[in-house]
């Protein structure tokens, strides 16, 4: 027991270092990521303690994108963590609970793929070194740019570890469906797309093991009605959000998944994520699909190496050709319709991962539902976890100098660079001081100008505690489909830059969407005030130019 939580302390302390330590060099200035992506986790840090504490519905909100509303079954808003966040939120701000657990994610991620490789090692450091692989992988490093709902994969080796601990019957059938069915219900919580791409791994997991592990078949045939036990318990668990999600299913992906798959030669070129790939690899990674984010499939040399010796040296072991051949699934899954290399689509691969529309046979163009919805490169996820497990049995069972060499070598070259991810914020004190609240009344709907990607309102509609709402935000990559129709929304409403019927375009924009004040923020003034400007009177407060539309400013609130 001491060394399972020295080995979860050991995690925070690496996680805080790597990450933690270089926001406090200007503390409460920064947030780890990207200036866009993690202003969703922190609206939804601050947005679920408030729709609880308040009586409304947590899974739809009228907060954004008023007065249509936000079905967020289909946003990632990671609601178990927000609400095991809510004393940090209500203490330090929904921006330092953010950081917190964004810092802490790839730590408790390590630390259970530590519980899986000591299960299946018995020994501490190599298990140590699989969780440090797994926790701090490319995969891992990547989403530190702002997406909680995939570095929070912590629950994805516990599954792993639960239905090992019943095939090898050391765990009752009745604590097995209930543990599983509580950790699946819960992954739904936290994201809808990993809690189904689990499902696809576990299956093929089981596939895999019935044919490379014959002696282990018997016990496998009896886990699965247990496992299907455990995914009724699953939807009763989840039943809230799964039936928001369904009720309003999403058919395509908010990207186009075909974009965003592996490149082969990434498993041995780190991108700008790792230390070692800051300099001489960006113009081969800069050929890689989709963008830093989302290129994990990096492993470096060394742990390359590692996992090929595992599988030479243990070739005639069920368990070894598990191993290897999970992990090629994983890599494949990840490739999607094509294999490519440094940039260049070689050959197309089957796969129903990836495609934006399938061609099925007497169907022709289709859409398959949560199949379109995920992008094939996260599948690296699993190849990491994979990876782990190899690299802790290689170095409980290799000679110490050898697992030493290669062990530490591996660890280098997964360092993460230092200054990958670090945003730089500054809200105005429009919203900070106390003195412009009458500016704005309890429930005004608000144009935030820069509407999405680029601005800061999701952040301001937050340090206001929700007094406002906003037809506008960032929940996701497009706006509700209503702000897509007619012309005068959607020029508007996707936050397109300026056009020369601006002024019209924002007249009908605030009329049917009951629009009663706008707001830009005064370092964008160059670009969002000159139309604003012909439709509404200027006053600039506290580092922002509000605009009342059709009336004029609350009483109590100051002159410029």
């Amino acid at each position: 027991m001491r060394a399972t939580i020295a080995a979860l302390g050991g995690y925070c302390l690496v996680a805080f270092l790597f990450f933690g330590l270089p926001l406090l060099a200007e503390p409460g200035k920064q947030y780890l990521g990207e200036p866009n992506d993690p202003q969703i986790p922190i609206w939804s840090f601050a947005w679920w303690p408030h729709a609880i504490l308040h009586g409304q519905n947590p899974f739809v909100t009228h907060a954004v994108w008023a007065p249509v509303g936000v079905n967020l079954a289909w946003v990632n808003t990671i609601p178990p963590i927000a609400l095991l966040a809510a004393p940090l939120t209500w203490t330090i701000g929904a921006i330092g609970a953010y950081n917190v657990a964004a810092v802490l994610l790839p730590a408790v991620s390590s630390w259970t793929a530590f519980l899986l490789c000591r299960h299946v090692t018995r020994r501490l450091w190599p298990s140590l070194f699989g969780g440090y692989v797994f926790g701090f992988s490319s995969y891992m490093l990547g989403h530190l740019s702002g997406q909680p709902q995939l570095t929070g994969v912590f629950l994805l080796p516990l599954v792993a570890l639960l239905v090992l601990r019943r095939v090898e019957g050391t765990l009752s059938p009745r604590a097995f469906v209930l543990w599983l069915g509580l950790v699946l219900g819960v992954q739904l919580y936290l994201a809808l797309e990993v809690g189904f791409t689990l499902t696809v791994a576990l299956a093929c997991a089981l596939v895999l093991a019935y044919l490379f592990v014959p002696d282990e078949r018997r016990r496998l045939a009896r886990s699965v009605p247990a496992i299907a036990a455990a995914y009724a318990v699953a939807a009763v668990v989840a039943s809230p959000i799964l039936y928001y999600a369904l009720t309003d299913l999403r058919k395509t992906g908010f990207q186009p998944p075909e974009h965003f798959v592996a490149d082969l030669a990434n498993v041995v070129v780190p991108t700008r994520v790792e230390a070692a790939g800051a300099g001489w690899t960006r113009s081969i990674a800069a050929h890689f699909p989709a963008n830093n984010t989302e290129r994990g499939a990096y492993l470096g040399v060394a742990l390359l190496v590692l996992l090929c010796l595992y599988v030479w040296q243990q070739r005639r072991r069920a368990g070894t050709r598990f191993l290897a051949a999970a992990l090629l699934l994983a890599l494949y899954a990840s490739l999607g319709p094509h294999l490519t290399v440094a940039g260049h689509e070689l050959i197309p691969l089957p796969t129903v991962f990836g495609h934006e529309a399938l061609t099925l046979p007497g169907i022709g163009k289709t859409h398959l539902a949560l199949f379109n919805n995920i992008l094939p490169i996260r599948f690296t996820v699993y190849f990491a976890l994979a990876a782990a497990v190899i690299a802790a049995i290689w170095t409980a069972r290799a000679p110490a100098g050898a697992a030493m060499a290669l062990g530490g070598l591996s660890v280098l070259l997964l360092v993460p660079n230092p200054v990958a991810w670090r945003t730089t914020y500054s809200i105005p004190a429009f919203f900070t001081n106390a003195r412009y609240r009458p500016c704005i009344p309890v429930g005004a709907n608000v144009l935030p100008q820069p509407i999405g990607s680029g601005g800061d309102a999701m952040l301001w509609q937050v340090e206001r505690a929700f007094r406002f709402r906003m037809a506008g935000g960032r929940l996701q990559t497009s706006p509700p489909s209503p702000f897509h129709h007619p012309q005068a929304t959607a020029q508007i409403g996707v936050g397109y830059l300026p056009v020369r019927n601006q002024p019209q375009l924002l007249r009908a924009y605030a009329r049917r969407f009951g629009v009663s004040f706008a707001i830009v923020d005064e370092r964008q003034a160059r670009t969002w005030a000159p139309a604003l400007d012909r439709i509404a009177q200027r006053h600039e407060l506290g580092g922002v130019l509000l605009y009342p539309i059709g009336r004029s400013l609350p009483a109590g609130c100051p002159s410029a």
